[in-house]
């Protein structure tokens, strides 16, 4: 094995040129500015797609927060991020993955290096980090953790970053030693489960406006949209005084005479008043509001008042659409609402949106930004049930990758309801409304949630819904949610597993259908090589920190993918100049064409030294190691890197302590001793 290559050997550093754009063409999905890395005082990153559950200023990355020797830190940081493969960070010798980071890491760690800033100020320090010793840094990092957990771990990430960047970074880098994040865990999910007392009226509550309201929600604005037609300010002609006496009148001696009373109390309108805008839509030419104000005003409403006295009824609200009944919690009987004018039909048309949006994204177990990029037309079928199409963003592309969902019947009902609400095509879950205030585009989902929950319960018992329990909901809390209950149900992990088909739905797909659906034996290669560029890249930033004498590899297959690390800095030296990344790709994909990488290891993939396939017949061996049968610290195919440690530091910490109970029956005892000699098998192992 030869020596790897120092990192002085890298080519001198030259730097960002401050008109170098900050998003390549490739990774501008939508329209939006074209920033430069000496831009200021912000990079303005709609371009590159933004998930549509987050606002706009979300794509901001500001520069103006930061003291003036700490903003080329700040724009370098962030740049490297955005291109871990541009030119100038190759040639800074600097090999992390190349999957650029999301947005929201990226503002995490600027916001941090923010506190760092500040810190520095306070402790006398500079920006010049390269003059900072190990103690500088560690006390940092303790500051922060005296603040909170959260803190302490995002310090940590900052110091990371800071280190490994410190090739590109001006006035030289940061060369404090950071140990991976090893946080004590309690194996406790930490998102919290709605409680039983809210959750199932929270769900009966969005499917009766699903299924019971919103036919005459939309029936009443269909409505009131078509009297709004007939209105003045659609005529050329504007009445005279006598024509509108004549219709007022008209109206008020006919046999479907009522008066208008407004419904709810906003701006100038009271619960309960006479509503003249409304009565105005009743007439035959249709009136304005203004017409019984000025100087002919109060004549025209004294005649109104007189013919309600004469016994012409009242009515709550203008539209003829009769609210359907409902059986209530007092047992009573009757209308679900009193009646529909525009002000309750803008507001029932907001909350049978939030109906069916929390709706979908309990009963599909999406996440928020996947349920917020339902367009109109997103319903289908796949492989003869029925679907949607979205966009999945975790840990995807920039922009996001489409997708489909299997959902039930009752979510395509919801899904239609939102497309009969929605103005925007592009939004199944945007705005109901116009407004000539700002553009409503979105929504903010956890104002909605709670709007939704106050607007029931300030409407029961009347409309038939039982009262929600005030307690914090956020649309996460839906899917842990839903997956406590599936869990809990008979034949609750298949309905999961069918719930979360996103994960697996092209093996189930491949599984279980034939004949057209069969992918042919070239897209299969297809499929397969894609599979191998993606993990090569990913493995190019263990290459680089194995070349550069960082040895962090365990398990029993850690010399085995050292030596084939290290034969890949020979070729790297003899076919190609250190640097290309193309090539280094090609050369990680062709040495580890059957690796798997996971979250607790990685599988080198060789059938001959996998124990899941340890007297399986030949069929099953080939098709290659059992991901599901793994045992990550006994299998010779099994890697650990610095990436998967801290998961087995926690694993190594949890049965420790579980193994403090003394009153642990033995049979238990002897099971957890077993699996903790197994991971520290990992954890007390030599790096390779």
């Amino acid at each position: 094995m030869t020596n790897p290559p120092q990192p002085q050997t890298w080519p001198a550093l030259t730097g960002f040129d401050p008109d170098e754009p900050v998003l390549p063409a490739d990774r501008r999905v939508t329209d939006g500015p074209d920033p430069r890395f000496g831009d200021l005082p912000r990079w303005d990153l709609t371009a590159s797609g933004l998930a549509p559950n987050l606002n706009a200023a979300q794509a901001h990355l500001r520069f103006d927060v930061y003291p003036d020797g700490w903003v080329p830190v700040a724009k370098t940081l962030a740049m490297a991020m955005l291109q871990p493969v541009h030119p100038v960070v190759r040639q800074a010798g600097i090999y992390r993955s190349n999957r650029p980071y999301k947005l929201k890491s990226i503002r995490h760690v600027l916001t941090e290096l923010r506190y760092l800033a500040e810190w520095a100020a306070t402790a006398g320090l500079s920006e010049e980090l390269s003059a900072w010793t190990h103690a500088d840094g560690e006390a940092y990092l303790a500051s922060r953790k005296a603040r909170s957990f959260s803190a302490g771990r995002s310090a940590n990430d900052l110091l990371r970053h800071l280190g490994d960047f410190r090739g590109l970074l001006p006035n030289g880098g940061l060369s404090v030693q950071v140990s991976p994040w090893a946080a004590r865990s309690s194996g406790e999910v930490k998102t919290p489960v709605i409680p039983p007392e809210t959750f199932w009226p929270l769900v009966r509550a969005c499917w009766t406006y699903i299924d019971t309201f919103a036919a005459d929600i939309t029936a009443a604005r269909d409505e009131i949209t078509l009297l709004d037609t007939r209105g003045p300010k659609y005529r050329e002609v504007r009445p005279s005084t006598r024509d509108i006496d004549d219709a007022l009148d008209a109206w008020l001696s006919s046999p479907e005479a009522f008066v208008p009373l407004h419904i709810y109390t906003l701006g100038r309108a009271r619960a309960g008043d006479i509503n003249w805008d409304g009565l105005g839509l009743c007439t035959t030419p249709g009136l304005s509001g203004t017409n019984f104000y000025g100087n002919r005003g109060p004549a025209r409403q004294l005649r109104v008042r007189q013919a309600i006295g004469q016994g012409v009824p009242t009515r709550y609200g203008y539209s003829s659409v009769q609210p359907a009944a409902v059986e209530r919690p007092d047992s009573t009987h009757g209308p679900w609402i009193s009646g529909f004018d525009r002000i309750i039909v803008s507001k029932e048309l907001t909350q049978l949106r939030n109906a069916a949006y929390i709706f979908v994204a309990i009963m599909t177990m999406m996440r928020d930004s996947e349920v917020q990029s339902l367009a109109t037309g997103a319903i289908g079928t796949h492989y003869g049930a029925p679907a949607v199409t979205s966009t999945l963003h975790k840990m995807q592309p920039h922009g996001g990758t489409p997708q489909r969902w299997w959902v039930s019947e009752p979510v395509v009902t919801a899904l239609k309801v939102a497309e009969q609400i929605t103005l925007d095509e592009n939004r199944l879950f945007g705005a109901v409304r116009e407004s000539v205030h700002r553009d409503l585009t979105g929504f903010d989902q956890y104002e909605q949630i709670r709007s939704f929950v106050a607007w029931v319960n300030d409407h029961s018992p009347q409309n038939g819904l039982e009262r929600i329990p005030a307690t914090p909901l956020a649309p996460h809390m839906f899917r842990r949610t839903m997956a406590v209950i599936t869990a809990n149900e008979p034949d609750g992990e298949i309905a999961l597993g069918i719930t979360l088909k996103h994960n697996a739905v092209r093996a189930l797909a491949n599984a279980t259908t034939s004949g057209y659906a069969a992918p042919t034996p070239e897209w299969a290669k297809e499929f397969e090589h894609h599979a191998k560029e993606a993990a090569a890249g990913e493995l190019v930033a263990d290459w680089a920190r194995h070349a550069q004498g960082d040895h962090a590899l365990r398990g029993p297959g850690a010399t085995t993918f050292a030596n084939g690390l290290a034969d890949i800095t020979d070729r790297a030296k003899t076919t190609v100049a250190i640097g290309n990344e193309r090539m280094l790709r090609a050369l990680l994909r062709d040495e580890f064409a059957t690796i798997r990488l996971g979250t607790l290891n990685h599988c080198l993939g060789d059938p001959a030294k996998a124990l899941c396939l340890e007297g399986a017949s030949a069929a099953v061996k080939a098709g290659g190691p059992i991901p599901s049968m793994c045992q990550p610290a006994t299998c010779r195919n099994s890697v650990i890197t610095d990436q998967h440690l801290p998961i087995w530091l926690r694993e190594e910490s949890d049965l420790v302590d579980k193994l403090k109970d003394k009153r642990m029956a033995p049979v238990h005892r002897q099971r957890l001793e077993t699996q903790l000699a197994d991971v520290r098998k990992i954890t007390h192992q030599e790096p390779k």
